[in-house]
């Protein structure tokens, strides 16, 4: 067999380097656009689940349900983390039809305002368990600790 001469394999080889980039090009962008679609159908054209909540009703809700996280997050002993997760547990199932609220208030300029004090005081409302988790975990397990041996439980 003979070999082939340097010069006659350098257009096949720069043949076959290009259509190794085309392909990988096509392949990267393919991916790509294929990603962008879904996130931006998720940001701009999907709508959460219907709901047939008034504005005023629904905002009530959301502070009952940041009333009750609140108190849920405060018997937590294990830590911040626990205590954050607990936290936004028990805002459900009426943070998850937040949005559907907005769109009730979205005439509404009382309910507009108050929606938006009401996040607010969602934010305020996890700061603060994140603070008290920290500073007051150890002395609720002391706490604790105390009152199971004054029951006279192991």
């Amino acid at each position: 067999m003979r070999a082939m001469r340097p010069d006659a394999l350098a257009p096949v080889a720069r043949l076959g380097r290009r259509l190794g980039i085309v392909a990988f090009a096509v392949l990267v962008a393919s991916v790509t656009a294929t990603w962008s679609l879904q996130i931006l159908d998720q940001v701009f054209w999907t709508e959460g689940p219907p709901s047939d909540v008034s504005c005023r009703d629904g905002l009530l809700e959301l502070e009952r349900a940041i009333t009750r996280a609140r108190t849920a997050a405060a018997f937590e002993a294990r830590g911040e983390r626990a205590a954050l997760a607990r936290f936004r547990g028990a805002l459900e199932p009426e943070w998850e039809r937040r949005d559907a609220v907005a769109r009730a208030c979205r005439e509404d300029a009382l309910g507009r305002a108050a929606l938006s004090e009401i996040d607010a005081l969602r934010y305020a409302e996890e700061h603060a368990v994140r603070y008290e988790a920290g500073a007051v975990a150890a002395q609720r397990r002391r706490a604790e600790a105390i009152l199971r041996e004054l029951r006279g439980s192991p």
